[in-house]
């Protein structure tokens, strides 16, 4: 039996995205084979240091009575639905902490991404073919914003001008329908960089767990996936056992792209909100200490002799 954790944080302007993944995943549950055991975790956040929800517009109780109703959506899983209402700093790194326990393989998501409803399986079966110590698998993205993306970037629109913005332009139903008619072949590309977004990718367990854990004094949010991309890259050109796939024929795009691009599933509901403490201000003191981050990460491979 494989045992896959899949886990997200919806912050409560994102329920309607959170629906859309729900609905994906449950289409996704049928091409699953039956020695595949998935759990999902949702976190609906409604902390109280994030939001000021005594000046929000909206109460707190809209957004848990229409997150339990999506509950059916997942019925065929093994759903853990998590509401956090309380007064302390709660995001990605609490998450990412409470999916640890035993699973082969983590996939973290974001619920205003797009994927297809074989991109879960194509995923799970891919990482059976992987032999190296820590990995991580990435789906394809469309042409983005600047050239670190195109390793992951699908051949239809690598060749895309960037200068042009066409990136911005795009439509993620079109691209959905463009992808659905070349009917690439799946296949895993080792790619040179580590290049992820925690968007919906796969991470092995040594890869999870050991070499890029969150650690345990790390609340809120902070951009774990730039860690991670740094130590990894670092670690792997020190020869350690490491190495990022693409999964090339599966492209996975935001919905806020298209149609949604103005008005989006989540602005309506912000602007009935009083944010206290936004993700912005909290990437940026994380990130004005990466470096020492970097240097604890590399000082706990050292303990643990994987350095």
């Amino acid at each position: 039996m494989i045992k896959v954790k899949i886990h997200y944080l919806i912050m409560p302007w994102q329920i309607d995205y959170a629906q859309l993944s729900y609905i994906q995943l449950k289409k996704s549950k049928y091409y699953l084979d039956k020695d595949i055991d998935v759990t999902i975790d949702t976190h609906l956040n409604l902390s109280s240091f994030i939001t000021d929800w005594d000046n929000t517009k909206i109460p707190k109780e809209f957004f848990i009575d229409k997150f339990k109703s999506l509950d059916p959506l997942l019925s065929d899983y093994t759903h853990n639905s998590i509401i956090y209402d309380g007064e302390e700093n709660y995001g990605l790194f609490d998450m990412q902490k409470a999916a640890i326990g035993d699973y082969d393989y983590y996939i973290p998501i974001c619920p205003d991404i797009y994927f297809t409803e074989t991109l879960l399986y194509y995923l799970i079966e891919s990482a059976k073919l992987v032999t190296n110590k820590y990995f991580v698998i990435t789906p394809e993205v469309h042409k983005l914003w600047d050239s670190s993306w195109d390793v992951l970037t699908n051949k239809r629109y690598i060749n895309n001008n960037r200068e042009t913005e066409q990136w911005i332009n795009a439509d993620v139903f079109d691209i959905r329908n463009n992808i659905k008619s070349l009917n690439e072949e799946r296949k895993l590309d080792p790619i040179p960089t580590s290049k992820w977004a925690i968007w919906f990718d796969l991470y092995n367990k040594e890869f999870y767990e050991n070499l890029c854990p969150v650690h345990n004094d790390w609340v809120g949010y902070g951009p774990w996936d730039w860690y991670s991309n740094m130590l990894s890259q670092s670690l792997k050109n020190q020869g350690l056992d490491f190495q990022q796939y693409a999964l090339r024929g599966e492209v996975i795009s935001e919905y806020q792209i298209g149609p949604l691009r103005d008005s989006g599933l989540e602005e309506h509901y912000k602007k009935y909100f009083s944010i206290k403490t936004g993700a912005k201000e909290q990437r940026d003191v994380f990130e004005k200490n990466m470096n020492l981050h970097l240097e604890r990460g590399k000082n706990m491979l050292k303990e643990k002799n994987i350095l």
